[in-house]
């Protein structure tokens, strides 16, 4: 906003000179002032002077809204000086020679440029009531039906400008809204790489590793075994870790490649991801599904339960977890709730703004694809992940 009432303030002096000098040339050569030319004369000038300095000073300080309400309020002042020195609001409109008092239209349509309705609105009032309170002060009286007519013409305009402000305003805030958020999305996409590479390293730090480290230790012991000693038990153990390293690894797989999905269909993989998880996290799983698929979403919906159930192994202290999977006509419903620690109020944007985007990224997933995310705390403690997805989205592949 404040960029645009800078570059509106320069073309609103630009619009002022051309108009200004315009208005001389005519009244040099067509329409000659009555009375006080020289003085009429003077002031155009100083105006045209005025509006180039606004033209091509620097205006790093002004608010949007002193860049519409001064230069409005200098516009009516000159107008009005010009206007009752010239010898306007003659009695007999018929010999009505100034072109001044056309000029109060302008004021309003001048002013919307800034996008600041309220101040167009202000505008609009104190043009009328200035043009009006000029015209009943002045010698002779006004033609009175020509000065209403006049005034209600400045009102109607001044109505449709202030309607303009409002709605380009609007257009405004929204662009501004939008590049807000592309540049969120833009810091996002530029950190989800490492994102990722944390969240692989964690999962294989966690998990893989220890079994494997574990095999290793089971070896060694086996290699430094005496000659006859029992090595039934190492060789049991080694056996155990290795299985389970695979077991993990093979779960880390389906967790970090979502085409497991396409292969064993979103119901299975859910389960298989919730059922390690239940392992890893220490809690009971009550798992349901209905669904009828497969969908264009399932990838999506089951990269947001990855989410869901990674918060809740690595923070919630959960005993009991609760998923149910729905597809009733063509919505896809996915809700994850556990009984743990819950989420502290404003933990979401301080983890985002430390670059955690995990869950903000898929809420914007889900809504960039026409779905609604809510995230809240349940009673008495716990959290509730849930996200409604269309079936078959419009800009699904």
């Amino acid at each position: 906003m404040r960029d645009n009432a800078w570059l509106a303030l320069r073309i609103q002096s630009a619009v002022r000179i051309g108009v200004t000098l315009a208005l001389f040339i005519m009244n040099m050569t067509v329409f000659p002032p009555r009375d006080h030319p020289s003085i009429v004369y003077a002031i155009m000038w100083s105006y045209v002077a005025v509006n180039v300095f606004l033209l091509f000073a620097q205006w790093d300080r002004m608010t949007p809204f002193r860049a519409a309400l001064w230069p409005m309020v200098l516009d009516l002042t000159a107008m009005t000086t010009v206007l009752v020195l010239s010898g306007g609001f003659p009695k007999d409109t018929s010999n009505y020679i100034t072109l001044f008092d056309d000029l109060y239209f302008l004021v309003p349509i001048v002013v919307a440029f800034q996008l600041v309705p309220y101040v167009t609105a202000f505008a609009g009032i104190a043009s009328v009531a200035v043009y009006i309170g000029a015209a009943v002060s002045a010698a002779p009286a006004p033609n009175w039906v020509y000065l209403i007519t006049h005034a209600c013409f400045i009102a109607m305009v001044s109505l449709c400008c202030v309607l303009f402000s409002a709605l380009q305003r609007s257009r405004v805030s929204t662009i501004g809204a939008l590049v807000q958020q592309r540049s969120v999305l833009l810091s996002q996409v530029i950190t989800v790489e490492e994102d990722e590479r944390r969240k692989i390293s964690e999962v294989l730090h966690d998990g893989v590793l220890q079994s494997v480290l574990a095999a290793k230790l089971d070896a060694e012991e086996i290699s430094q075994a005496a000659p006859g000693e029992d090595v039934t038990e190492h060789l049991r153990r080694l056996e155990s870790a290795l299985a389970d390293a695979a077991r993990r690894l093979r779960s880390s797989v389906t967790e970090l490649h979502p085409e497991q999905v396409e292969l064993a269909g979103l119901e299975r993989a859910l389960r298989s991801l919730f059922e390690e998880g239940a392992r890893r996290g220490g809690f009971v799983l009550d798992f349901a599904c209905r669904h009828n698929g497969p969908t264009p979403v399932d990838e999506l919906v089951f990269r947001a339960a990855g989410e869901f159930l990674s918060n809740i192994v690595k923070h919630a202290e959960a005993q009991q977890v609760r998923v149910r999977l729905d597809m009733s006509g063509e919505v896809v419903r996915l809700e994850v709730t556990d009984d743990g620690k819950g989420i502290a109020p404003g933990l979401l944007d301080t983890k985002a703004r430390e670059g955690h985007i995990g869950v903000s990224s898929q809420r914007v997933r889900v809504e960039g694809m026409g779905g609604r995310f809510t995230l809240e705390n349940v009673l008495p403690h716990g959290t509730s992940a849930v996200i409604e997805l269309p079936a078959h989205p419009a800009d699904a592949p």
